[in-house]
């Protein structure tokens, strides 16, 4: 076997890297979206059952809290999901974008911490850019 032939055969090892990395990013931000939407729908049902004998303003603080939950959970999950979409697009704003929020994820554990581990192995193998070429 050749340079040649061991470069591009680790360029299409790569890529299916980048691939299975854009594939995680989606399926982990989408998930997490999921449970958004779960958690919406709990508190709407309970806001609508649950709060007949309460005050006024207890009703108003359970929609702030659920507003505020729903918004943060939106704001970490949809940055994954383009950067995801990016990755199986081939985008090259979405090589930065993978790295940073790999490493941002790396305190959510199990999960995260798989994911920021592969982020950053992937980004640190040559050829990585390449792959966005």
């Amino acid at each position: 076997m050749s340079f040649q032939e061991s470069a591009r055969i680790d360029l299409e090892s790569l890529e299916g890297h980048r691939r299975i990395l854009g594939i995680i990013f989606v399926v982990l931000n989408a998930l997490t979206l999921l449970g958004m939407l779960a958690f919406a729908a709990f508190a709407i049902i309970l806001g609508m059952v649950g709060t007949r004998h309460v005050r006024a303003d207890e009703r108003d603080m359970l929609t702030v809290i659920t507003l505020g939950v729903t918004g943060c959970l939106s704001v970490m999950a949809l940055p994954g999901l383009f950067t995801g979409i990016g990755l199986l697009r081939r985008r090259p704003w979405s090589r930065a974008l993978a790295l940073v929020l790999g490493i941002l994820a790396i305190p959510n554990i199990p999960l995260g911490t798989a994911l920021g581990i592969y982020a950053i192995w992937f980004y640190t193998q040559s050829g990585s850019d390449q792959v966005f070429e």
